[in-house]
């Protein structure tokens, strides 16, 4: 699904920034070479982050 239609990023981009260890909307757009346009895709890249960041902190709990 497109995250953000003025650069064109999927939610598959933003799983990878993330992966990649970006923790901010900001670290994302790092990641994926973008700058913010419009900004209506912020809030759900937020929720991304937000969600992934949650799954990937515990995995690590349960594997530590």
């Amino acid at each position: 699904m497109y995250v953000c239609l003025c650069n064109g990023f999927t939610d598959r981009c933003v799983d990878r920034a993330i992966d990649s260890g970006a923790r901010t909307v900001g670290q994302v757009y790092q990641n994926v070479g973008c700058r913010p346009q419009c900004g209506t895709c912020m809030n759900t890249i937020r929720e991304q982050l937000a969600a992934r960041t949650s799954e990937v902190e515990l995995s690590v709990t349960d594997a530590g």
